[in-house]
């Protein structure tokens, strides 16, 4: 069984769209609720996005500040022109450390060599390259490890605001691995399904995984965080909701995977508290067309009731038919007949069944959550 790894979890904020007081709001409002991490841009204007203001204005300065006096960790999105237009060079980075720039975002236009000289910064300023972006990645890797410093080399996922131009979850996941094994850390980014669509008025979502772009967060957080990849996860949209911030801090926090599940209205109380209350664990030799949990078993006396039709992603507890295997739980894995000795108590919904792959061959804890 693998241990969960602790992601970090931030926002993004936006001086270009949202006044100072809005500014301060979302910084000490994500603050409250352990979100460590914040990405800005000060390059939308030269990016070609609408509505956006011209260089470092007072309200960047603000943000910077208000971040660093609350440890947040600020990263701003530069490339070759916005780092000249403020003064600074591969070899100079001292106009960054001056706004209290923390991390610095690479978009693009710095040689192999250029960025061993940016990790060489002695002001430990991070440089965060775009992940799927660097045409020779191991080459790059090489050149900073000969010429540069390792340890301020990270890496972090884009964000797609167009519908349609996200990456798999594969491609996603294959990229990290790739600078995880040199010991490199990771971020990645999940959408808001509330947030105003600031950055392009006719998208849904600012996110790194296509499909995420209409998932709740907190399921899109878990999944990334699951692959034990992602060092830190953070929303790309604006103004996520309170109800999205705290459920995404919820799922950071827990040390197991929370399946989404509709469980049935006519389940008896003490069954249904034993299903949802109970931390399960699949078992290691994984059967065919079952995922099975047996923490469950052996302590409630169970019926025979809806003895139905199992659908895939189906939850069942066999019932006393079944014996010594009486109170163990289920979820199906692909359409299956009837049984007498299992009863359907509920149904992992749509946007769970990635969860359910994860914790499979008793990889992850995990527990059942209606939501």
């Amino acid at each position: 069984m693998v241990n969960l790894k602790k992601s970090e979890i931030g926002i993004s904020v936006y001086p270009d769209f949202y006044a100072k007081d809005d500014l301060k709001e979302q910084v000490e409002r994500a603050a409250k609720l352990g979100y460590t991490r914040i990405f800005t841009s000060i390059q939308l204007g030269n990016l070609g996005f609408e509505n956006t203001k011209d260089n470092v204005t007072e309200d960047f300065q603000y943000l910077f500040d208000r971040c660093d006096e609350l440890r947040i960790i600020i990263h701003v999105d530069i490339n070759d022109r916005v780092l000249k237009s403020v003064g600074g060079s591969p070899q100079d980075l001292s106009p960054i450390h001056r706004m209290k720039i923390k991390v610095l975002r690479l978009d693009g236009g710095f040689t192999d060599d250029e960025v061993a000289q940016m990790t060489n910064n002695p002001f430990n300023i991070q440089i965060e390259e775009n992940s799927s972006m660097v045409d020779r990645p191991q080459q790059r890797i090489q050149c900073i490890k000969e010429k540069g410093d390792l340890k301020n080399y990270v890496t972090c996922h884009n964000f797609f605001p167009r519908n349609d131009t996200g990456l798999s979850f594969e491609d996603t996941v294959k990229f990290a691995k790739l600078y995880a094994d040199h010991g490199i850390q990771n971020g990645v980014f999940i959408a808001s399904l509330t947030s105003p669509n600031d950055l392009n008025a006719s998208g849904n979502g600012v996110c790194t995984v296509e499909e995420h772009r209409y998932t709740p967060a907190h399921v899109a957080f878990s999944e990334l965080r699951n692959t034990n990849l992602f060092d830190y996860i953070l929303f790309g949209d604006s103004v996520p909701s309170q109800q999205e911030l705290e459920a995404v801090a919820r799922a950071a926090s827990l040390d197991y995977v929370e399946i989404p599940v509709w469980l049935n209205r006519s389940l008896r109380p003490d069954l249904h508290a034993l299903v949802s209350e109970t931390k399960l664990l699949s078992r290691p030799d994984q059967p065919e067309t079952t995922l099975r949990a047996t923490q469950t078993r052996g302590s409630h006396k169970i019926k025979p009731e809806l003895a139905i039709h199992r659908p895939q992603y189906a939850i069942t507890l066999d019932n006393e038919l079944s014996n010594r295997y009486e109170g163990e739980l289920q979820i199906i894995l692909r359409d299956l007949p009837p049984t007498p000795v299992a009863n359907v108590i509920g149904q992992v919904k749509p946007y769970g069944k990635r969860l359910v792959e994860q914790v499979k061959y008793k990889s992850l804890p995990f527990k059942l959550k209606e939501e």
